[in-house]
């Protein structure tokens, strides 16, 4: 499997580009299913390449990036309050379809 290439189609409801980093891993932490759902690789993917750019690994597994992530908050909390739309380009919705693939909690 590849590194995720397309940023801004990263976002998939209900994560939004508002959410903290601290965010993220307590919404996946509420529900075992949520660290081994795979809709979630381009977001995660997404926001390891930005906070770590030379990183050579692609993870191909939900729960890497999620210890990852949890990893470097715990180094540095700093880290938790950073934005996923700091990190991540956020695309257009107006412009965009959101696939039914993307989405995981109905609106």
């Amino acid at each position: 499997m590849t590194r995720f290439d397309s940023p801004e189609s990263a976002f998939v409801s209900p994560l939004t580009p508002d959410w903290t980093i601290a965010d993220v891993l307590e919404w996946i932490a509420a529900s075992d299913d949520r660290c081994h759902d795979e809709r979630l690789l381009g977001i995660l993917d997404a926001v390891d390449r930005a906070l770590h750019p030379s990183s050579a690994r692609a993870a191909t597994r939900v729960v890497v990036h999620v210890r990852a992530l949890a990893a470097r908050v715990a180094a540095d909390p700093s880290v938790g309050e950073r934005v996923l739309g700091e990190l991540v380009p956020v695309r257009d919705r107006e412009t965009s379809a959101v696939a039914e693939g993307e989405v995981l909690v109905p609106a």
